[in-house]
C-alpha cells in the first residue's frame, strides 16, 4: 500500500476525468475513531459538513457503507439524498431504489436464537455488548480486561457452534467484534456493485475507505473495477487497499480537499 498523500498527483487526474466519483465510506473506524461502545462513536459537526458539501458536489455521489444497521447509520449521519448500505450492505436505500435480500429477513428468527444462547453462554461476563442489528448480529468485547479476551471469544463462538445444527452463519472478526449474518453470497463489495450499476457504471468511479478485514470486500471489488481503495489506520493488515492513510482525521482531511480540487 502507498500513502494516499504521496500518491496526490496520480489520484487527481483519475477522479476528474470520471464521469463522476462514487465516493464509498465505512463509518467506524473510518470516519469516527473506534469507541469503547457503539454509541459512543458520533461524527463531528466538522466531518458531517464535509460529508454534506461533497454530497452537494456535482462531481460526486456519496454512500456510507457500515455493518450497523441501516436505521443506526442513517440517524448518525444525517444526510438526505445520500446512499446509505448497513448490515454490511444487506440493507441498502438510496435517492434511486432500495434493496434487502428476501432470504436475509427469513434468516431473522434463527438469528433471535443465536442471540439468546450467547446471552446464556456469556451470562455474568463482563464488558461483552451484543449489539442486535436486525438482519445481523455483532458480539463485541472490547471492553472485556485483557487476561479475559481469549477465554470470552471462544465462549462467544462456543455458542454460535451450539447453533449450527440449526442453521449455517457467516462469521467475521473485525476489530475486538465477531459478527454473525446470514449465509448468504453478499457483502458491501456486492453492494457497491449493486451501487455502481444503479447509479450507471461505467463512467463512475469508486472510491472506497474502510479500516478492517470486514471491508475487504469492498476493496477487492473496488481494486478489480479499478476505483480507488484506501486503508484507514496506522496497523496496517493485509488488506487488497491501494492506498492507507493513519486515521480518520488524515482521511476526513482529504476529503475535505475533494470539492475544491475536483472543481480547479
Amino acid at each position: 500500500m502507498h500513502y494516499l498523500f504521496n500518491c496526490w498527483d496520480e489520484i487527481l487526474p483519475q477522479i476528474k476525468t470520471s464521469d463522476k466519483a462514487m465516493l464509498l465510506l465505512d463509518y467506524d473506524g473510518t470516519l469516527v475513531p473506534i469507541a469503547p461502545s457503539p454509541d459512543m462513536a458520533r461524527l463531528s459537526s466538522q466531518t458531517r459538513g464535509i460529508l454534506e458539501e461533497i454530497s452537494l458536489c456535482a462531481a460526486f455521489e456519496l454512500a456510507i457503507i457500515s455493518g450497523r444497521s441501516l436505521s443506526d447509520i442513517k440517524a448518525l449521519v444525517g444526510l438526505e439524498d445520500i446512499a446509505y448500505a448497513g448490515n454490511h450492505g444487506l440493507e441498502i436505500e438510496c435517492p434511486r431504489g432500495k434493496f434487502t435480500p428476501p432470504a436475509a429477513v427469513k434468516f431473522r428468527p434463527l438469528l433471535e436464537i443465536v442471540e439468546q444462547r450467547i446471552e446464556e453462554q456469556l451470562a455474568g461476563v463482563e464488558g461483552v455488548f451484543i449489539e442486535d442489528k436486525g438482519l445481523t448480529l455483532s458480539v463485541h468485547y472490547r471492553l472485556v480486561q485483557e487476561p479475559m479476551v481469549k477465554e470470552v471469544r471462544n465462549l462467544i463462538l462456543k455458542a454460535i457452534r451450539s447453533c449450527m445444527k440449526e442453521g449455517n452463519f457467516k462469521l467475521t472478526r473485525g476489530k475486538k467484534v465477531i459478527e454473525i449474518r446470514p449465509p448468504l453470497e453478499w457483502d458491501k463489495g456486492k453492494a457497491i456493485e449493486w451501487l455502481l450499476e444503479i447509479y450507471g457504471r461505467p463512467g463512475n468511479l469508486p472510491i472506497f475507505a474502510g479500516d478492517d478485514a470486514t471491508d475487504e470486500d469492498g476493496f477487492k471489488v473496488v481494486r478489480k473495477l479499478g476505483g480507488i481503495s484506501i486503508f484507514v489506520g496506522r496497523e496496517i493488515i493485509p488488506v487488497s487497499a491501494d492506498y492507507y492513510v493513519n486515521s480518520p482525521s488524515e482521511l476526513c482531511s482529504w476529503l475535505a480537499s475533494l470539492p475544491g480540487s475536483c472543481s480547479l
